[in-house]
């Protein structure tokens, strides 16, 4: 049912808010009289689909009414429903209560005012005052607090929800019962049968002293039977759940322990291609001298101001010495004089890293850098720890000569490089160089004659291309 077909054509139609469903403007004639009985048809249509629920006619509802003033909102809060809540001034000159008694209770949480934007605390018997569940009814679900919201699945962590399901049960009772047996086994010295049942106490009671203590003694236990990739993996397992563990000196001076082991059997016995070794349960199946450098980290990192720190860096750095990696090496070489100044390894390492550094340099046309640190070593050795040299004290002053011999003859390369090149002005310049900076070596004596040698030279070559490069002048003049 429309009237468009009966709306005049040159009459603008209005559809405003006010006009959508009541009458429409005056026309002429029959057709104002045809308009009109249209219009209150479709007013009566209109009523009937709006038409409000009985228990909202008697809550006093009105469509008129801001939503912050309508009768759900108002038996959501709490609020009784009577004229004072009806009209805005009301609800906005209302004071808070006084404090009820238990008695009246009832009375007090209806007259509870909203404040700051929060919900009454006592709202049990707002709740009770929601209308009953029918077809014009809406429900607003409770807002669940952080603790009982579900996550939301996500498909990536299939996997993790996966594995979830296959954890061990935590049980403190299963727990003790299998620390009891693994203790009274490792008492017996029985080490392969209480490893086991350590870890397994460990897994049914995580996160507590129990397992620092049980996957502790499982390394232990796996230390004296001889396993010692086994104990290595557990001690690392403690010392990543308990960082700060009673335990932390032990584990240091074991894993320092299977690290020199390690390192040796390695030399003496090499794996298969340096990576696989098969029969020898002493030793890990792949990388044993890697897990022995490993080793040595761990007790530098997990216990930086112990006893074992710089035993294992300078026990780190000969193992790279030993493989010639002399830049790894010069590297712990540096970093334990730097961090432990005290060390009784601080002289031995200032030798070998002036040493490592030497292996390091490639000759006088690569980069300085070994030669400049190097340098730097011996300079230190001389002016810190020159009461404790004795007679090595020569032996460093020989050492320190040799390396001003190689950065000369870095001058006296680049010399002769413009010197074949026939740029005497060049050569001349880095020869005189080498005679100012280092007026004592050999290079300076060589320098010194290729200077007499090439005195009088152009310091260019003549240009024997003359006539192409007058071409590009005066093209671009």
């Amino acid at each position: 049912m429309t009237t468009l077909d009966i709306w005049p054509d040159d009459h603008p139609r209005d559809f405003g808010t006010e006009t959508t469903c009541a009458g429409h403007p005056t026309l002429r004639g029959t057709v104002i009289v045809v308009s009109l009985l249209i219009a209150l048809a479709i007013g009566e249509g209109c009523r009937s689909m709006l038409e409000l629920p009985d228990r909202a006619k008697q809550s006093g509802y009105d469509p008129q009414e801001p939503a912050e003033e309508g009768w759900l909102f108002r038996r959501l809060l709490g609020q009784q429903e009577g004229s004072e809540h009806n009209s805005p001034s009301a609800s906005q000159t209302k004071t808070p209560p006084a404090a009820s008694s238990p008695g009246n209770k009832g009375s007090s949480s209806s007259e509870t005012q909203l404040t700051s934007g929060t919900l009454p605390e006592d709202n049990a018997n707002s709740l009770s005052q929601l209308p009953p569940v029918d077809q014009d009814t809406v429900i607003v679900p409770p807002v669940q607090s952080e603790e009982e919201e579900t996550e939301d699945f996500i498909l990536f962590e299939l996997p993790s929800r996966f594995f979830k399901m296959f954890k061990p049960k935590q049980d403190e009772s299963l727990a003790r019962s299998y620390y009891e047996k693994a203790l009274d086994l490792y008492r017996q010295r029985r080490y392969e049968e209480a490893a086991p049942l350590f870890k397994k106490a460990a897994r049914h009671w995580q996160r507590t002293i129990l397992e620092e203590d049980a996957l502790f003694l499982a390394g232990e236990s796996y230390f004296f039977a001889d396993r010692y990739a086994q104990a290595d993996e557990c001690y690392q397992e403690v010392l990543k759940k308990y960082e700060f563990t009673r335990h932390l000196d032990t584990i240091s001076k074991r894993q320092f322990a299977i690290g020199r082991y390690w390192e040796q059997v390695e030399l003496s016995r090499p794996s298969f291609l340096g990576i696989v070794q098969v029969g020898d349960k002493t030793r890990p199946t792949f990388d044993t001298w890697g897990r022995a450098i490993k080793a040595y980290q761990n007790v530098r990192l997990h216990d930086p101001t112990g006893p074992l720190a710089d035993d294992a860096i300078m026990a780190t750095a000969n193992a790279y010495f030993l493989k010639q990696r002399y830049e790894d090496a010069a590297y712990h070489y540096d970093l334990l004089r730097k961090d432990y100044p005290q060390s009784e390894h601080a002289v031995n390492a200032a030798f070998l890293a002036i040493k490592a550094h030497q292996l390091t340099y490639q000759g006088p046309l690569y980069d300085g850098t070994p030669l400049e640190r190097a340098e730097q070593a011996a300079d230190e050795i001389l002016a810190v720890y020159n009461s404790k040299l004795g007679d090595e004290r020569e032996e460093v002053i020989r050492v320190k000569n040799q390396i001003n011999e190689e950065k000369a003859l870095r001058y006296f390369a680049i010399g002769q490089y413009y010197d074949n090149r026939k740029y005497y002005g060049a050569a001349r310049y880095y020869y005189r160089a080498t005679l100012r900076e280092f007026p004592h070596t050999k290079a300076a004596v060589m320098a010194a004659e290729r200077i007499r040698q090439i005195d009088g030279l152009p310091d260019k070559p003549p240009n024997r291309f003359k006539w192409l490069t007058d071409l590009f002048e005066r093209r671009d003049d």
